[in-house]
């Protein structure tokens, strides 16, 4: 079953009160990062870095490890320069993914069972384009946009759907919340506004993803063991 980061005609959920307190800082989690597209360098850190931003309150990290033929440079943690294996994989690519009609999913994460996901996200740069494209009001004509912009608005709303499909997967559920990151669907305004108010994580998530790192870390030291 796909779980998928879909934008539909919805109304946009209210921002939430206030922003999550800092948790604890916990190891950084290692992400292999696969570019199968043509993309700039820097539309691809934009990208990365939305999506860390996004988690950052949670005091979850990532350390992302660009493959060799990744067009960008990697983002390393010069304290762990070593390749090591790692459980989690986002691929960024053209692909089209499945979802209803009416929507465009920008990302989409597999679950083998109700909480079982597997270890890799795909991330559509082609949908997002479209996306973008069509979306009236919330960003101005793509003809209109000098490259810098194009390339931080896509970053934007690509690093937005990343985060959400990361939730599902260091959540290990399929849920859906009735607002913030792991809402079923976001408005394109919400995507491509600068706020990241719509995308937030509330204590509820905070604590149900401490408890599952407490039982089953998933953390850069884990991953280096190979386990």
């Amino acid at each position: 079953m796909l779980v998928v980061t879909s934008l539909g005609a919805i109304a946009f959920a209210a921002a939430m009160a206030g922003a999550a307190p800092r948790a604890a800082a916990l190891p950084p989690i290692v992400v292999t990062v696969d570019v199968a597209v043509d993309l700039p360098p820097v539309l691809v850190s934009i990208v990365l870095h939305e999506a860390e931003a996004i988690w950052q309150p949670t005091g979850v990290t990532f350390i992302w490890r660009r493959t060799p033929g990744a067009n960008a440079a990697a983002i390393a943690n010069p304290a762990d320069p070593s390749p090591s294996p790692t459980a989690l994989r986002v691929t960024i690519g053209d692909d089209l993914g499945q979802a209803p009609p009416d929507r465009v999913p920008l990302g989409w994460i597999v679950f083998e069972g109700d909480d079982t996901p597997a270890h890799e996200i795909y991330v559509s740069h082609r949908n997002a384009l479209e996306f973008m494209t069509n979306a009236r009001g919330a960003a101005r004509p793509i003809a209109q946009m000098p490259m810098a912009e194009q390339n931080l608005m896509l970053g934007r709303a690509m690093g937005r759907a990343l985060a959400h499909e990361m939730g599902h997967y260091l959540l290990a559920s399929k849920a859906h919340a009735r607002r913030g990151l792991m809402q079923a669907a976001h408005t394109a305004y919400s995507f491509f506004e600068i706020d990241r108010s719509g995308f937030a994580i509330d204590k509820v998530m905070q604590q149900a993803l401490a408890a599952r790192l407490r039982h089953e870390p998933l953390t850069a030291a884990t991953l280096h063991s190979g386990t």
